[in-house]
């Protein structure tokens, strides 16, 4: 989630308030794809076999190099929430920016550096602004998540999006993926009237943070179901990506449009509700039970 660029002056110019895989019965596939029977965790692990229901985030396609579609969007699939979720998000970019140009200061300002409209465009579709949710128009819990700042704020957020979310889509299941998204959206909106209460600010990267998050709580409740390559390869990468946003967040972006407190709020409300909301690989290992029965 982004706020708008020139936001620490805008109180100048805003207006006052008035479906997953399915679980196996216990049993793994190896590289090949075969049905493995037998062993336990310990032998699962020693081999290498990935449990029946996990969809890798790092092996897509074969080869060294892959392709443009693994590299950035693996696992694309056009009839799936996150290819509709894109596409909204893109249509309502374009509104905006019509918006922005006919009713108010231009589709692009020169305020705006991630190549958009200014906040009163924002405003006007949607965007948080903790005054006019006390006001009652509460729906701005969730509308943020369908809007961005500009051109680069869309395009750096569908690549996140796309890189992550097919997967991730796949691994929980098509209910339980939607439910983590909007959760963490709102969630992350939450976290935003509480401590950044003036900012207006609009994006799906909240929500995006919701999806790290619940990803470290499927990483925990899995661990001893996953082979040690996989698991420590992919607990990586999220730190990766936490560590880089979080310096990224700590410059303000370069020009102090990140709100970090949404960012935040997506990462704690995913990580909460991801230990309900993911799928187990070992229903049956007493330890992973209670780690559901916990987020429950």
């Amino acid at each position: 989630m982004s706020n708008i660029h020139g936001i620490g002056s805008f109180r100048d110019n805003a207006p006052s308030a008035g479906g997953g895989p399915q679980q196996g019965a216990g049993g793994y596939r190896g590289a090949a794809g075969y049905p493995q029977g037998g062993g336990g965790f310990s032998q699962m692990v020693d081999e290498g076999e990935i449990p029946a229901g996990h969809i890798s985030l790092l092996k897509v396609g074969g080869g060294a190099f892959p392709d443009l579609c693994d590299l950035f969007c693996p696992r694309f699939r056009i009839l799936c929430f996150t290819t509709f979720i894109s596409v909204v998000q893109v249509i309502m970019l374009i509104v905006c920016m019509i918006v922005g140009a006919t009713m108010f200061n231009g589709a692009f300002v020169k305020g705006n550096d991630l190549g958009g409209p200014g906040p009163q465009t924002f405003l006007f579709m949607g965007a948080k602004y903790l005054p006019y949710i006390q006001a009652g128009q509460v729906y701005r819990f969730v509308t943020p998540i369908f809007l961005h700042g500009g051109i680069l704020h869309l395009a750096s957020n569908l690549f996140f999006q796309c890189r992550i979310g097919f997967i991730f889509e796949l691994r929980w299941g098509l209910a339980n993926y939607i439910a983590v998204y909007f959760l963490t959206g709102i969630g992350a909106t939450y976290f935003s009237c509480l401590l950044s209460p003036a900012s207006i600010s609009v994006g799906a990267s909240g929500a995006l943070f919701g999806l790290i998050g619940a990803d470290l709580a499927y990483l925990i409740m899995n661990w001893r179901a996953l082979p040690n390559s996989e698991k420590y390869q992919e607990l990586c990468i999220v730190l990766c990506i936490l560590l880089i946003n979080f310096l990224f967040g700590m410059t303000g972006g370069g020009d102090g449009n990140i709100d970090n407190s949404a960012h935040f709020g997506g990462l704690v409300f995913g990580f909460l509700i991801g230990f309900a909301l993911t799928n187990l690989l070992q229903a049956e290992d007493p330890m992973t039970t209670k780690w559901r029965i916990g987020g429950w």
